[in-house]
């Protein structure tokens, strides 16, 4: 049997790990009090204007808003509810409320 032919037989029978090309750090979100002092200390935006942001990037019905930490970073993940019944996860920059990321 030619080398060839043992080399790919050999890298099908290998299982190839699973590459998560828009992979992230792991996001912790915090507690309301945390929330409460991370927005009365200044260091992120009002919810109220997360969900304003949101609302403009993925137009619905904000159903959820959560902040986070992501790395040093803080996150906030909003999730709307559009009129066709979809859902949109929308992904803010918490100092900024800069649209990060809709899905």
């Amino acid at each position: 049997m030619p080398v060839e032919t043992i080399f790919a037989m050999t890298l099908l029978a290998t299982p190839l790990p699973i590459v998560h090309i828009d992979s992230q750090e792991p996001m912790s979100c915090l507690s309301a009090d945390e929330t409460r002092d991370a927005v009365a200390e200044g260091r992120v935006i009002q919810p109220a204007q997360a969900s304003r942001h949101a609302r403009q990037a993925a137009p619905g019905e904000v159903v959820r808003i959560r902040l986070c930490r992501q790395g040093d970073d803080y996150v906030y993940v909003v999730t709307t509810l559009k009129r066709d019944g979809r859902v949109a996860r929308v992904t803010l920059e918490g100092q900024s409320g800069k649209v990060g990321t809709i899905r």
